[in-house]
């Protein structure tokens, strides 16, 4: 399954075309020539490499570059650092000159393949997959550009083949028809996940670009192209097709059982990510993952070739642990991504995702001991089972107590309790005074009044981010590195497809359709931890809205980099912002109301201006033909 990004990492050491610095800027280009397959491989793998760049899906893609939305936000020291999440970035930015470089120096790998592909020779068929892969790298790597910069230089020839490299600006809309012309090209050309081809992986695997991947990425640019800036809503049925075209090949279906007992089936894909999906290949929910290789996968023939680990979920994003060391169980974070309140009361009470994306404890030290944020304490009554939430106020007052399962057996009212910690992982319980009473029938709990609700309590401010749990990391031989791990990234998986598919349904006829209902209700039942494909009168809807939609995205997809684009592309990304602000005045405490409203503050005072990245002055420097984005 790895073995296309061991091929990636080490070509990135021992091949001289992956080595050089290939990009629009001609004064750092060092003309290459490709005649035999094994050349062409490693300069595909040299391709694929740029999704483990730091700006990529190392950490830019869901971190620094994309986080800046209604879900979470940075804490601590981190909250005023220069990054594009928080809206202080400026044309001078690092992080944004560097994606814009390393975007286009993929494009110019992928150029090269298209270039002298069809000259060398080799098998016909692993001829054309080759090819699609590289066209629809390139073209994805567009698709990065375009949703962030807006209009970019459109270069399709190697820069061996460009004699003048002033390159003006070409307009996103012809930027995204090239985009979806040459995916949709590339579609035929490359095939089926589960006809992994041996000479790339020995198994079928998401980390290598497949027809799935193809039609689920076209989906997602036609929903963009569709929606703000753009706004051609013809795409919208497109996108709608793209989708039904992967849901009909029937590859493809939602976990429904869980990988690791007592975790939900919902956790499946992200443990999975945390193992490489080395224990569990997952191509059914999974389809496209961005690899990569921890400090132990580097041995035996790839050993000591230097490869840093750069991935940091888990880490920057995951459990709090400030004690965590390399010989550890859980393994190191400082926890810098916190959940707003707002995420956290969006969902329903027996929703699973809540408890996995939103973990309800963090830990202390490198052992398994859990420290819980804040926890509802259901004793006697003579039952079992029942379990309940408790909302917190700015001051840390309980407010109410929702019941997320009832359980059984209960004759009378059972004696409820709060406890909870705060995250500077203090010993002691922290919160006091508070009182609830429970209200029974028929041998279920159906309600919890709360009678005083105290002071001092944990808030949802003190969850952590916990969808990728480094306890669940692969750690062969027992060494792991503090503040990296090996997690896969999910670029597009199967719920996204059917999501997607419900919203283009949505917005091409109006009210959904009953296909669409059911793709919304697939993955709604398997929230609730119900068997996806099996009617629920319970769990699912007879129809729903667009605000239903936007909501249920959020709840699915939180932290995985797509909120961002999806409320630009919605054109709701400034009242998003200002109810987060809303919300924090009423719910936070005192100590998270900087950092928890940083990004949103500034973001509101221009939000035309930043719904975009500034063009890098580095690249307007060295193109007299590129102009600025407006109000940068």
């Amino acid at each position: 399954m790895k073995k296309l990004a061991c091929i990636i990492l080490t070509i990135i050491t021992f091949s001289s075309a992956c080595k050089k610095d290939i990009s629009l800027d001609p004064f750092f280009f060092e003309p290459t020539t490709y005649a035999t397959e094994p050349q062409l491989l490693a300069q595909l793998a040299g391709t694929y490499s740029l999704l483990n760049t730091d700006q990529l899906y190392a950490q830019g893609l869901w971190g620094y570059l994309e986080a800046g939305a209604d879900e979470c936000f940075r804490n601590g020291t981190n909250a005023t650092t220069f990054q594009p999440e928080l809206y202080n970035a400026d044309v001078n930015t690092t992080n944004i000159a560097e994606y814009w470089r390393q975007l286009y120096r993929g494009i110019e790998r992928a150029n090269i393949i298209v270039d002298v592909i069809d000259k060398v020779e080799m098998d016909s068929t692993k001829k054309a997959n080759m090819k699609g892969q590289a066209i629809f790298l390139r073209a994805f790597y567009y698709y990065l550009l375009a949703s962030r910069y807006g209009d970019v230089p459109l270069k399709t020839l190697p820069t061996t083949s460009v004699t003048n490299f002033n390159l003006p600006r070409t307009p996103v809309k012809e930027v995204y028809n090239f985009i979806i012309a040459e995916m949709t090209k590339a579609e035929a050309m490359v095939p089926p996940i589960n006809r992994p081809q041996a000479w790339q992986a020995a198994q079928a695997t998401p980390t290598v670009v497949n027809q799935s991947a193809i039609q689920a990425i076209l989906a997602r640019v036609c929903l963009a192209m569709a929606g703000n800036p753009v706004n051609d809503v013809s795409k919208y049925q497109l996108a709608l097709t793209w989708a039904q075209k992967l849901i009909a090949t029937n590859l493809h279906a939602l976990n429904s059982t869980p990988l690791v007992s007592g975790t939900p089936a919902y956790a499946r894909l992200f443990i999975n990510n945390m193992q490489n999906n080395i224990n569990d290949p997952n191509v059914t929910e999974g389809i496209w993952d961005a690899a990569f290789l921890s400090k132990s996968n580097v041995t035996g023939a790839f050993a000591g070739t230097g490869f840093p680990v750069t991935q940091t979920l888990g880490a920057i994003m995951g459990l709090y642990c400030p004690d965590g060391t390399a010989t550890s169980i859980i393994g190191f974070s400082n926890g810098t991504y916190r959940t707003h309140n707002r995420l956290y009361r969006l969902y329903a009470p027996g929703d699973l995702r809540r408890d996995w994306a939103i973990a309800p404890y963090l830990y202390k030290n490198a052992t398994t001991t859990r420290f819980f944020t804040l926890t509802v304490n259901i004793t006697g009554g003579g039952g079992t089972g029942a379990t309940a939430t408790a909302y917190t106020s700015a001051s840390g007052a309980i407010t109410s107590v929702v019941v997320d399962n009832g359980g059984t057996g209960y004759t009378s009212a059972p004696t409820i309790t709060f406890s909870g910690f705060a995250t500077n992982n203090t010993t002691t319980n922290v919160g006091s005074g508070a009182t609830a009473v429970a209200v029974v029938s028929g041998g279920r709990i159906t309600a919890i009044n709360v009678s005083a609700g105290g002071s001092g309590y944990p808030t949802a401010y003190e969850r952590p981010v916990g969808k990728w749990r480094r306890e669940y990391e692969l750690n062969i031989p027992s060494v792991r590195l503090q503040n990296n791990t090996s997690c896969n990234f999910p670029i597009v998986r199967y719920a996204d497809v059917l999501l997607m598919a419900a919203e283009a349904d949505l917005r091409v006829n109006g009210s959904p359709s009953a296909v669409a209902v059911e793709y919304f209700n697939q993955v709604r039942r398997r929230a609730f931890g119900l068997n996806p494909t099996t009617p629920s009168a319970t769990v699912d809807v007879t129809t729903f809205t667009m605000q239903d939609l936007m909501d249920e995205r959020s709840r699915e997809f939180c932290f995985e980099g797509v909120r961002r684009q999806d409320l630009i592309r919605w054109g709701t990304m400034p009242q998003a912002m200002q109810a987060v602000l809303n919300d924090v005045a009423a719910n936070a405490p005192a100590s998270y109301n900087f950092a928890s409203t940083f990004a949103a503050s500034n973001f509101l005072t221009n939000p035309s201006k930043f719904t975009l990245f500034p063009i890098p002055a580095l690249e307007i420097a060295a193109n007299s033909a590129l102009s600025q984005n407006l109000g940068w």
